[in-house]
């Protein structure tokens, strides 16, 4: 008796579909498996905080009412500042015109006051100790003639 096992490549790829379609099978278990656990404790939780989840949900309806209002609110105010903000983009393109034509006058200006700064702080720095001295012997005369004056409505 001659004994052959014969193995065909068909054969060989149906066993080899048939191993990756239970594979396939266990996984699909495993997954619903694990998605079944995940529901249930998504309901534990649910039913541990029923009584939070029902006074959220009994709120929400007010609080949708009090953003529809506050919206309509801010709606309405930035609707009125509307002109105003229009109002000062145009003064300022109409002041940044004027600079621009005055351009040259307001460089001289810059510079003439420059100038003047630098005439001050030169000023103070030779004639500033001067100054004081100055004020000084004035303050000290004037109360002398202060003094004398008092002095002199005294005797009368």
């Amino acid at each position: 008796m001659d004994n052959q096992l014969v193995i065909t490549v068909k054969d060989l790829l149906l066993f080899v579909l048939w191993g990756a379609l239970v594979t396939l099978f266990v996984y699909l278990i495993l997954i619903l498996r694990r998605a079944l656990k995940i529901v249930k404790s998504v309901n534990k939780v649910i039913d541990e905080n029923r009584e939070n989840i029902d006074s959220t949900l009994n709120v929400v309806p007010d609080l949708s009412k009090h953003i529809e209002v506050i919206t309509g609110e801010v709606a309405h105010d930035v609707q009125s500042f509307r002109t105003t903000i229009d109002n000062i983009a145009g003064t300022t393109e109409s002041v940044s015109g004027t600079i621009k034509e005055n351009q040259s006058f307001v460089s001289g200006l810059s510079s003439f006051l420059h100038t003047m700064s630098i005439g001050k702080a030169l000023y103070d720095k030779y004639f500033g100790g001067k100054m004081k001295d100055i004020k000084e012997t004035i303050d000290e005369v004037n109360e002398t003639f202060e003094d004398k004056t008092s002095q002199g409505e005294e005797q009368l």
